[in-house]
């Protein structure tokens, strides 16, 4: 499980990287997301949720 977790944290640290993103917002946004998006959401909404969180976001972090 280690393993996994430290992967997902490279991943997310070279996508922010790539993108501009503040890493700490993003593992927020993940955070906030994940506990909400459990609620009575199927899996399609709980991705589209997650899409718009990030493009909010990121439109937000980068001044636009």
């Amino acid at each position: 499980m280690k393993e996994i977790k430290k992967r997902e944290f490279e991943l997310m640290n070279s996508l922010c990287k790539e993108n501009k993103l503040n890493l700490e917002l993003i593992k927020s946004l993940f955070k906030e997301a994940e506990k909400y998006s459990y609620e009575n959401a199927t899996a399609g909404a709980r991705k589209k949720e997650y899409l718009d969180l990030i493009t909010y976001y990121s439109k937000q972090d980068k001044g636009d």
